[in-house]
């Protein structure tokens, strides 16, 4: 299925993988993924992020953050971060604070990854 590229202990992500199954994954599947994705890379929240299934809706728990998706706006969304971005800006909106710059991914997440960096 999908496989995370570790680096120290933030999670780094292949475009291309992403894309392909963003385009040929099943909704239920792909969100899993997302959720997935998104478990590892806030390892240090111990209760981690739910998915939960209700009738045709997900909805998605974190600490005290409620987000609902439809499977209609899933399938809006769909793109290779698209729905990922769609759920960091909402837990912002929300009041959970992390840094757009910790990971590849969330780089990814929100268009701003550069490719490699010299510091």
């Amino acid at each position: 299925m999908f496989k995370y590229l570790k680096g120290d202990d933030f999670v780094n992500t292949s475009g291309y993988i992403r894309g392909y199954q963003a385009k040929n994954m099943k909704t239920e599947d792909f969100i899993k993924v997302v959720i997935e994705t998104l478990n590892q890379e806030f390892k240090e929240i111990k209760e981690g992020i739910k998915l939960e299934k209700i009738h045709d809706k997900f909805v998605i728990k974190m600490q005290e953050y409620r987000i609902t998706m439809s499977i209609e706006l899933l399938d809006k969304l769909r793109g290779p971060y698209s729905i990922d971005r769609y759920i960091l800006k909402e837990l912002e909106r929300q009041g959970f604070v992390f840094d757009r710059k910790r990971s590849q991914y969330i780089q990814y997440c929100f268009g701003n990854y550069l490719g490699a960096q010299i510091i």
